[in-house]
């Protein structure tokens, strides 16, 4: 049993363990952008194996490229799979993200409608070998096979363990960001068509989807912390005049006011909201110390 894997109250030591796979995610990323599948993860925390290497394409514009996106790697003690998704990191995906037109989750049956722009590149997602050179694009101008990239990313635990899909594996899918947005989504799916129950971490994520997606993610998932910083803007979208956006739950609130410098981008850091977590052990980025 993983660690915090009580639902009676959220832990922030074990929330904490999460962030620095986010966080080398991140870093992989804005190493080298153009670096689809790299071999291995610079910054992943030791003790962990990478099993596969996850992708996206952003769906505006002319050009559509694929880019990484994140990882699941096997490791630590008790043995546990990681699946971790960055957050949002060009112009392209904030303009994704922007797309809150609502539409039907097709990949969980009665799954409620979601933001278009989080359903639009979850469709894309896929993985591959770690170092691979050539990919299968993801499912694109298309509606993915339902299940599809959970079934993917079930095998890829699978493997991490040698072991044959089961219930018992534990396994955890955290993200910031949109990462959280599609982390959610992720956990869903996997979820509702794979044998796998994975608990959710996800920080600063959107709202996903309407009552009754968040009605069926609250069926479907196990552990699920949905942790929020009460002054960081990010949360509380996408809003819309009928008020059909819901969060799932639970929600875990945290305020960062009088701990960090606040502005928009102090407010949503994920190290900012590691530090308020955990102050002790996560220094805050200097940036956003407050002023003395």
């Amino acid at each position: 049993m993983l660690h915090g894997m009580s639902t009676d109250a959220m832990n922030p030591e074990t929330a904490v363990t999460w962030g620095p796979f986010i966080q080398a995610a991140s870093a992989q990323y804005y190493s080298n952008p153009s670096e689809l599948n790299p071999a291995t993860i610079k910054n992943m925390p030791p003790g962990y194996t990478l099993v596969r290497t996850i992708q996206m394409t952003d769906f505006f514009g002319p050009v559509q490229t694929r880019v990484f996106y994140g990882f699941v790697a096997v490791g630590g003690d008790p043995k546990t799979a990681v699946v971790a998704l960055r957050g949002t990191a060009s112009n392209t995906e904030w303009w994704d993200d922007l797309h809150w037109d609502l539409v039907p989750f097709t990949q969980v049956a009665g799954g409620g409608k979601v933001a278009q722009g989080f359903s639009d590149i979850y469709s894309t997602l896929g993985t591959m070998a770690p170092g691979q050179q050539r990919s299968t694009p993801g499912p694109q101008q298309s509606t993915p096979a339902p299940g599809a990239f959970a079934a993917d990313v079930a095998h890829a635990v699978a493997d991490g363990f040698a072991a044959g899909l089961d219930p018992g594996l534990p396994t955890v899918v955290c993200g910031h960001s949109l990462g959280g947005a599609l982390a959610t989504l992720l956990v869903a799916d996997v979820t509702a068509n794979t044998p796998l129950k994975p608990q959710a971490w996800t920080f600063a994520s959107p709202q996903v989807g309407d009552a009754i997606f968040a009605a069926r993610y609250g069926g479907l998932s196990t552990v699920s912390w949905r942790i929020y910083n009460q002054v960081d803007v990010v949360p509380y979208f996408p809003v819309d005049v009928f008020d059909n956006y819901q969060p799932v739950t639970a929600g875990y609130a945290i305020n960062s006011l009088g701990k960090a410098h606040w502005s928009l981008s102090c407010a949503h850091a994920l190290n900012t909201y590691l530090h308020v977590l955990s102050p002790t052990t996560v220094p805050l980025a200097p940036a956003c110390k407050p002023a003395s």
